[in-house]
């Protein structure tokens, strides 16, 4: 696959045409809808055979899913962690 330059400026850019075609896309639900009916009507169009229309969906499905997975996985390195803590403060 090729190397790519995701940004929250690129995705955002993307989902405002998205509104400015439907303004139900507002909801991210519908706007993922419209990116892989997006995706299907891409690949559709190109030349494969059925054998190799599989695979690029499937690869892109599997790509589609190691993005999400590593983006929740940094978010969950953001967050801060919450608990407990106990600790003695002395003033100096």
């Amino acid at each position: 696959m090729a190397d790519l330059s995701l940004s929250t400026e690129i995705v955002n850019k993307v989902l405002d045409v998205l509104k400015e075609h439907d303004e139900s896309s507002s909801d991210h639900l519908v706007s993922t809808q419209y990116l892989a009916a997006i995706i299907g009507f891409v690949v559709a169009k190109e030349d494969f055979n059925n054998q190799q229309r599989d695979e690029i969906i499937n690869e892109l499905s599997s790509f589609i899913r190691y993005v999400a997975d590593d983006l929740r996985s940094a978010e969950k390195q953001k967050t801060p962690q919450t608990g407990e803590a106990f600790g003695i403060w002395k003033p100096k």
